[in-house]
């Protein structure tokens, strides 16, 4: 069976946090001094209240000496505010966006997307357990090509292919995996490629598998595939 990467095996398990009471300078010396862009605000009941950004911090210094012409004062009034704070409960962003260290990659990616954010904090039974951010999730692509073929043949070869898993050779080259071999099916060959595909750090698949018997030729809405080949 799949084992696929989970946001706990790329996040960042020690995280820096701040309290609700927590002074606006002293947020800004803490990102600064440990060259980080946001911190997650912890309320008196040890919850997650909400998070600290760069961008929440320097609303101050856009609103300090602007004049905001009167039409655009009424949907700009919560910035104007969260600029005024003085602590961190004042200019957090709340409620914020968490995700559970048992999610996936994938998840994860998609949950920044949807929100335009670029760290999510990260939970385990609704407590703190680390956070992640856009960096973090391209980890998986840095796995050098060895272990990343180790992963596929683990992860597709051996247990998706096991009737005959000897039948198919993977190579990879810059995380590009190439598959050749012959299968029995057509529908095998395409099976074998999602799943490789599906395989985190796998940045593309050149598919050369040859098949024996085309079991999708009956299918009128299945056109053949460039990337598929006949048995000569």
């Amino acid at each position: 069976m799949r084992h696929p990467l989970k946001v706990s095996d790329v996040m960042t398990r020690d995280v820096i946090t701040v309290t609700e009471d927590t002074p606006y300078k002293e947020i800004v010396s803490l990102l600064a001094a440990n060259h980080i862009s946001a911190v997650p605000v912890v309320n008196q009941y040890g919850g997650i209240g909400g998070i600290v950004s760069e961008t929440d911090l320097v609303r101050k210094e856009e609103f300090q000496r602007r004049r905001t012409p009167w039409t655009l004062r009424w949907w700009r009034h919560a910035a104007r505010s969260k600029a005024a704070g003085l602590r961190a409960a004042e200019v957090m962003s709340h409620p914020a966006v968490t995700i559970e260290q048992t999610a996936t990659i994938p998840e994860a990616a998609q949950l920044m997307a949807a929100r335009g954010i670029t760290r999510l904090v990260v939970t385990h039974d609704d407590v703190l357990a680390g956070i992640v951010t856009r960096s973090d999730l391209l980890k998986a692509f840095l796995e050098p090509d060895d272990r990343l073929l180790q992963r596929v043949r683990r992860e597709v070869v051996v247990h998706a292919l096991w009737d005959d898993p000897f039948s198919i050779q993977a190579s990879a080259k810059d995380g590009v995996v190439t598959l050749s071999g012959e299968v029995e099916q057509r529908s095998t060959a395409d099976v074998v490629a999602k799943l490789t595909r599906e395989v985190d750090g796998v940045v593309g698949v050149v598919n050369q598998l040859a098949w024996v018997y085309d079991d999708l030729a009956s299918a009128p809405d299945l056109q053949p595939s460039p990337e598929l080949r006949r048995r000569p």
